[in-house]
């Protein structure tokens, strides 16, 4: 009965250990591995497709950078439609950056950037800059503009429009960041935001704006969900 009650244990311990571990290999896995069923959209730009993701999937940091334009530029942007079946979230960016080459994507961290193709490597574009050190005490990301503006001693025009909601943090944040890119630097306080946390970066040349959201963002109502 004792050799019976040992292996019984051992057995129940054993079951416990692997489904811990099972558990904490689900809670691990990375949004970008996560299959999608279905992800549709039809006559959508490549925001909305974005816009669909990030509600779709929890835990999905998203930054997204839409090409400036000029006051003179006509809004040109790409109409995409899609119907992918069985995909990961980096199967689905990798096909929607096929359909508008104008874009690329890479993670940062926790977030995933959709970025202009043309600024990746161009150091003189506002992401691309680095902050040497920003102590900052924030109590909602956007706050956080007021320390670029001092960074950059006052010669680059940012504003903020807001989408709606409540973006403020559960609590408030101070910390220090060291030798990051201002891309870095949004992305860190995005995420403080939640687990569906989204910024944009757009506008024009001479209007440049940034939105948080910390539940994902709303397509357009011109796109509409293209039928499996």
């Amino acid at each position: 009965m004792k050799t019976l009650f040992l292996h019984s244990a051992l057995g129940l311990v054993l079951f416990l250990r692997c489904s811990t571990l099972l558990a904490q290999e689900v809670q691990a896995k990375s949004p970008l591995d996560v299959r999608v069923d279905t992800f549709a959209v039809k006559d959508g730009t490549f925001r909305d497709a974005l816009a669909r993701l990030s509600l779709l999937i929890k835990g999905l940091h998203l930054g997204i950078e839409e090409a400036l334009r000029s006051d003179t530029t006509v809004n040109d942007q790409v109409r995409v439609s899609l119907n992918l079946h069985n995909n990961t979230v980096r199967q689905i960016l990798d096909e929607l950056c096929s359909r508008d080459i104008r874009y690329s994507w890479s993670q940062d961290g926790d977030t995933v950037n959709v970025y202009p193709s043309a600024v990746t490597n161009d150091p003189s574009y506002l992401l691309n800059r680095r902050l040497a050190n920003v102590s900052v005490a924030l109590t909602r990301p956007e706050d956080a503009l007021s320390y670029l503006d001092k960074a950059f001693n006052h010669r680059e025009q940012l504003a903020y429009s807001s989408v709606g909601g409540d973006s403020t943090y559960s609590a408030p944040w101070n910390t220090t960041f060291h030798d990051v890119t201002v891309r870095q630097f949004i992305n860190r306080v995005a995420e403080r935001m939640g687990p569906r946390s989204a910024w944009i970066f757009y506008g024009t040349t001479k209007e440049r704006l940034f939105t948080f959201s910390n539940t994902g963002f709303r397509p357009s109502q011109s796109a509409t969900a293209e039928q499996p």
